[in-house]
């Protein structure tokens, strides 16, 4: 596969990191990926590798704070900034393939940037794929989530939930990876960032009614991070006839890194290919 990196000029001139995988012969369709929380694009390398095998290039970025882009380190005041550079990527990728379909794939938080895209641009768009879908946190419950937004309006800057390292994976080696990685973020994250996640999170689930474009939602039963109970509220209400939803019983967060990965990765392109015209 050939890989590239580059940039762009995003909201309010912020430097967003962008790079890119092709396969060795013409694609036959564009993915374009939104990591997750605290996390990078450079974590999804065997992504782009598998998807290249099959024939599919692999777009993505650093959201903004994020990885080598630039911005306050895993912060932000308005969760549509994350959506307005997405927007700004997705021309690019759409002006370098104007014939090709676009698939959006986004992973936890990216799951959202990915929705509240698809919501508004779903027309431009051949599918949605999201995994560990960032509908339902644990450890949260509506009395904390209103303390929470009250906080983060007067407390922004304040640092006090973390990412459970261990939750991201059953495969030590992922996790060592991920705790050691200079471009994750491990520590804590301020309010203004959590509670934005979650205005974002419950707006999703409110727009869900709203999709008509074909829809896969994967998620791990285990995952610590993102409750599963996200695979029913998308069964429930997403609007798109063809939605597809399926759980992955004992997986982690991150299905993508775990032991079952090649199984995740070739039951997304089973459905890719399910939607993609024949030629």
């Amino acid at each position: 596969m050939q890989h590239f990196t580059g940039s762009f000029q995003g909201l309010n001139e912020t430097k967003i990191f962008t790079q890119h995988w092709l396969p060795e012969t013409p694609p036959r369709a564009v993915i374009l990926l939104a990591h997750g929380l605290a996390e990078h694009s450079g974590r999804y390398i065997h992504v782009a590798e598998h998807m290249t095998q099959q024939g599919y290039a692999l777009y993505t970025l650093d959201h903004r704070g994020h990885g080598q882009s630039e911005g306050m380190t895993i912060q932000i005041r308005n969760f549509e900034d994350y959506v307005a550079d997405l927007r700004t990527y997705f021309d690019q990728v759409r002006a370098a393939h104007p014939s090709l379909p676009i698939f959006l794939y986004g992973h936890s938080m990216g799951s959202l940037v990915a929705l509240l895209f698809a919501f508004r641009y779903q027309d431009e768009l051949a599918g949605l794929i999201t995994t560990g879908t960032a509908l339902k946190f644990a450890g949260t419950n509506p009395v904390l989530v209103v303390l929470l937004k009250g906080l983060s309006r007067v407390l922004p800057n304040v640092r006090l939930v973390t990412l459970a390292a261990n939750g991201v994976s059953r495969d030590p080696a992922v996790v060592e990876r991920y705790v050691n990685d200079p471009l994750v973020h491990v520590g804590r994250m301020r309010l203004a960032l959590v509670a934005e996640v979650e205005r974002a999170s419950q707006k999703a689930v409110r727009l869900l009614p709203t999709l008509r474009l074909p829809y896969l939602a994967l998620h791990g039963s285990a995952d610590p991070i993102c409750m599963c109970s996200a695979t029913e509220i998308i069964r429930q209400s997403s609007g798109s006839p063809d939605t597809t939803v399926k759980v992955y019983d004992g997986l982690y967060h991150e299905i993508h890194n775990e032991p079952e990965q090649a199984q995740v990765l070739a039951d997304i392109t089973t459905w890719l290919e399910q939607h993609l015209e024949p030629v």
